[in-house]
């Protein structure tokens, strides 16, 4: 295995990677298949920005923004904020920086769409990685899930 590895921006043919790296913990395929079209419609949409990993042909990481129309609120006129998603690296890939860097690249360009507000969920082994690039703790969301 080669230490060097690459970053391009996400496409269309990405989806089923994506959807591999948010699903891996042995979902069924169907929930693959069904964020893999959906990853992809925003892709096209131009509502999902990311950022791949690659290194010998394949990709080895991958990490994503979808775009949210929130609406404006106090201190932030745009309307638009951007969920960090999908962060995720290969095991023989991981202690390099990939994660990081991708999330760097994401939150890069959604800075440069104008965007000034992030949100994600972060594992606890991912968290201070997050708190790095300057997350803090938001407990104040709440869910409900129907039927």
């Amino acid at each position: 295995m080669t230490a060097t590895w690459t970053v391009r921006t996400v496409g269309p043919d990405d989806a089923a990677s994506i959807a591999r790296h948010r699903y891996f913990r042995g979902e069924p395929q169907e929930d693959l298949d069904a964020y893999a079209a959906w990853v992809v419609s925003r892709i096209e949409r131009g509502t999902y920005i990311g950022f791949v990993a690659e290194a010998e042909g394949q990709v080895v990481g991958s990490a994503g923004a979808v775009l949210l129309d929130w609406g404006p609120t106090r201190g932030e006129a745009s309307g638009t904020r951007a969920r960090i998603v999908n962060v995720y690296t290969e095991e023989p890939w991981r202690k390099r920086g990939i994660a990081k860097a991708l999330v760097d690249r994401v939150m890069g360009a959604c800075t440069e769409a104008g965007i000034r507000v992030f949100s994600l969920a972060a594992s606890e082994e991912a968290a201070p990685m997050y708190r790095a690039l300057g997350f803090v703790p938001y407990a104040n969301e709440m869910i409900l899930r129907r039927g």
